[in-house]
């Protein structure tokens, strides 16, 4: 102790300097540089020789509102934090993957589908405010979720809710870029897509996006869907986890699965073949209470081949956690000075209550 208090006094460092120097540290720590390290150590694929296409996946941000977050004002402190979380780390994956599509897998808001017309309208343009798509990015993608149009317990997707998801983001049920059809395909409503599917073509690549996953659906008539537009790999979201499931095209059936959890794995999916590839991108928002969360990020080669990796996002509940651990220490090392402090105030305080008692109480005067 003599040592540590004597190197103190050489360093001239005081209790509040120290205080200082901790919480910034800690700041700088869990806001900047805990991102910084963990975007610098995503896999990404460079050596891609023939014509390609990069995407970037983003599955269930489901971007809060005050609305239906309890206890105010702590409400508006958790949705501040947890838009800049997803804002933060969608803004790394873009420039860590510099994509020519971005796609988001639905649940785009947590509310979406039991607002109203005007607030969903707010709500939408608030979300493409905070995740700002860059101009390099050509082809931009919003597949519907069940929190954004319903179709999960009581709340029933409605055409006017699907109308205006359409509409508020500007899509259409078929995207086409250079030799990829990006088709979108609702399980959980019977309105179901309007377009009838395309012919086959061998030339292009068709890539299903769905929310709810596909493969593992049991019902005839969504296989029959499937196969219908001829997929040669299906992306989907809302399980907020991130897996694999394999299958065969004229089937439809997930015959395989394997979750995807490496930190530094880059998987090869071949899709020329007769397997039919599903993946699963997990949640991008720790709001769903997942221990991990993070952006899928996929490189399609024209021969078929994908290289597919998740970008995991560093654990917020560990930050949160290490602001509640360094407030704390810091009371514990400041408790013996404030002590006496308390002490005087208190004994001020006590005094000043029982003042105030004996003047409330019953008057008696003088006859």
């Amino acid at each position: 102790m003599r040592i540590i208090s004597t190197l103190f006094n050489r360093l001239r460092i005081t209790k509040s300097r120290c205080i200082i120097l901790i919480l910034t540290s800690v700041v700088l720590f869990n806001e900047w540089l805990s991102y910084t390290m963990c975007a610098m150590n995503w896999p990404v694929t460079e050596d891609v020789k023939e014509e390609h296409v990069k995407v970037l996946i983003a599955a269930d941000p489901q971007i809060l509102s005050t609305d239906t977050e309890p206890g105010f004002p702590f409400n508006y402190i958790t949705v501040w934090d947890a838009d800049r979380f997803v804002s933060r780390g969608f803004q790394l994956a873009l420039w860590r993957t510099k994509p020519q599509v971005v796609i988001f897998l639905g649940d785009v808001l947590d509310d979406g589908s039991i607002s109203s017309d005007t607030g969903f309208r707010a709500k939408a343009e608030h979300f493409k405010n905070l995740l700002h798509i860059p101009d390099y990015v050509k082809r931009t993608i919003y597949v519907p979720g069940d929190n954004d149009i319903g179709g999960e317990g009581m709340d029933e997707v409605t055409p006017n809710k699907v109308s205006r998801f359409f509409s508020a983001f500007k899509q259409t049920d078929v995207d086409s870029f250079k030799f990829i059809d990006f088709i979108q395909l609702r399980i959980m409503d019977r309105i179901g897509n309007g377009s009838q599917p395309l012919p086959e073509d061998k030339s292009r690549m068709r890539i299903l996006l769905s929310h709810m996953p596909l493969l593992p659906v049991t019902r005839k008539a969504i296989k029959k869907m499937i196969i219908e537009h001829h997929p040669s790999v299906i992306f989907s979201g809302h399980e907020h986890e991130s897996f694999h499931f394999i299958g065969k095209k004229s089937v439809a059936r997930a015959d395989e699965f394997w979750p995807l959890r490496d930190n530094n794995s880059i998987w090869k999916l071949d899709t020329a073949t007769e397997k039919l590839h599903e993946v699963t991108v997990p949640t991008c928002s720790y709001r769903m209470g997942k221990k991990s969360y993070g952006y899928g990020s996929a490189i399609i080669g024209k021969s078929g081949l994908i290289h597919y990796n998740v970008l995991w996002m560093p654990s917020r509940f560990l930050q949160l956690w290490l602001y509640v651990i360094s407030l704390a220490g810091v009371f514990l090392f400041t408790l013996p000075s404030l002590l006496p402090w308390l002490k005087t105030h208190t004994v001020r305080l006590c005094k000043a209550c029982f003042s105030g008692i004996v003047s409330i109480g019953p008057k008696y005067h003088r006859v």
